[in-house]
C-alpha cells in the first residue's frame, strides 16, 4: 500500500506445455491451456468463470484461437466458441469482457503479448484503464502464450483484495 493505493495481488497460477512436435498433439483442443486453466482456477477459487471472473485478457494471436481459448478457459462449452462471441458476452458491456484494449490480433509484439496481458488487467483491476475500463472489475485473467500452436500455457488470475 505503500506504492499505491489501489494494489493487485496474485491470486491463482497455472502453466502447462504441450507436447514440440505437432504430430503427437491434437490441434482441435487447446490441451496445455485446458490443464493451466485447471490450476489457476483452483488456486484462486474460481469456479464459474463467467460468474467469478470481471475481464480477461487474451493471448488470441490467431482468429482461431479465440473460440479455443473461451472453450479452454470454460468461458462457454466446447463447440459453443463461435455462439459465445456471437452473444456479444465478450464484449465491453457483456458477462465477460475480453481483450477491452483490443487483444493482439493486430499488434503481436514477439515475447511481450503475456506480460502486456497482466499491465492490461492490471490497470483494469486498478480502475485506471481510461475508456477501455470494464466497471467494477475486481477480478480478472491474463493469459499467455508462446511456442508453436500455443505450445506454451500461462493463466494468471488477479485480484484487488488481498
Amino acid at each position: 500500500k505503500k506504492m499505491t493505493e489501489t494494489p493487485v495481488w496474485f491470486k491463482g497460477y497455472g502453466n502447462c506445455t504441450d507436447a514440440y512436435y505437432l504430430g503427437n498433439r491434437n490441434m482441435t483442443d487447446l490441451i496445455g491451456l485446458e490443464l493451466a486453466t485447471k490450476e489457476a482456477y483452483r488456486m484462486a477459487g474460481v469456479n464459474n468463470p463467467v460468474d467469478n471472473l470481471d475481464v480477461c485478457e487474451v493471448s488470441e494471436n490467431f482468429s482461431v484461437h479465440e473460440l479455443m481459448i473461451y472453450e479452454a478457459l470454460g468461458l462457454c462449452d466446447k463447440g459453443e466458441g463461435g455462439k459465445f462471441i456471437e452473444s456479444g458476452e465478450t464484449e465491453m458491456n457483456g458477462s465477460i469482457p475480453v481483450n477491452p484494449s483490443g487483444g493482439v490480433l493486430s499488434s503481436n509484439p514477439t515475447m511481450a503479448n503475456g506480460l502486456i496481458r497482466v499491465a492490461e488487467i492490471a490497470l483494469q483491476l486498478q480502475g485506471k484503464a481510461n475508456k477501455r475500463q470494464v466497471p467494477n472489475a475486481k477480478t480478472g485473467l491474463a493469459y499467455g502464450m508462446n511456442g508453436i500452436c500455443s505450445q506454451g500455457n500461462c493463466v494468471l488470475i488477479f485480484g484487488g483484495d488481498l
